[in-house]
């Protein structure tokens, strides 16, 4: 087994939680629709997420390419996935239930924007290694749309405007719409 296999099992594990937590977490949702309020931005978000996990787990395999491994890139991928798999944990209670998702996103949300902020700034860091190894040359659509995300995660720390939640919640699902359509479907053919 090299090195990327390796390391590509621990991630792969990493992404399998963060899914497993948010089908679990909608099932839950299901099976207690009768007692349980839904809140379509929750929801939104919660697709938004397994969105950024198949998209990481499918862009992870440029690194297989990677001659030399070093701590510096194993801790990097492994923070990358750790921070993902915490946000998808912040989106469905790890104990108890929850019976109006709107009153709980907005007790998560700081958190939930925070961890987005860290995780969208570490993957300037990883698409700039990628490219310093000539692994994947950087998109020019990336900048586009990473530093204008980054800076509404941030405000939405501190943004509890409904509203500038449900348009962030919006703008991110059309991004990914673009991204994977004409975007990230050509580049991984590549």
């Amino acid at each position: 087994m090299g090195s990327f296999e390796y390391i590509s099992v621990l991630i792969s594990v990493l992404l399998g939680l963060a899914i497993t937590h948010l089908v679990i977490g909608l099932v839950s949702m299901i099976q207690g629709r009768e007692s349980t309020r839904i809140y379509w931005v929750h929801l939104l978000w919660v697709l938004n997420v397994i969105t950024y996990i198949t998209q990481w787990w499918w862009a992870f395999h440029y690194w297989e390419r990677l001659e030399s491994w070093s701590m510096s890139v194993f801790y990097l991928l492994f923070t990358y996935s750790l921070l993902m798999t915490a946000i998808a944990g912040l989106l469905f209670p790890v104990h108890g239930s929850v019976t109006d998702y709107r009153i709980f996103y907005y007790k998560q949300f700081r958190w939930f924007f925070a961890l987005q902020f860290l995780w969208l700034s570490l993957d300037i860091v990883e698409v700039a290694a990628k490219a310093s190894f000539g692994l994947r040359p950087i998109p020019p659509e990336y900048f586009l749309f990473t530093i204008p995300m980054i800076l509404f995660f941030l405000g939405a720390v501190f943004v509890k405007s409904p509203k500038y939640h449900a348009f962030l919640a919006l703008l991110v699902f059309g991004w990914n719409v673009f991204y994977n359509v004409l975007i990230f479907v050509p580049i991984a053919r590549s």
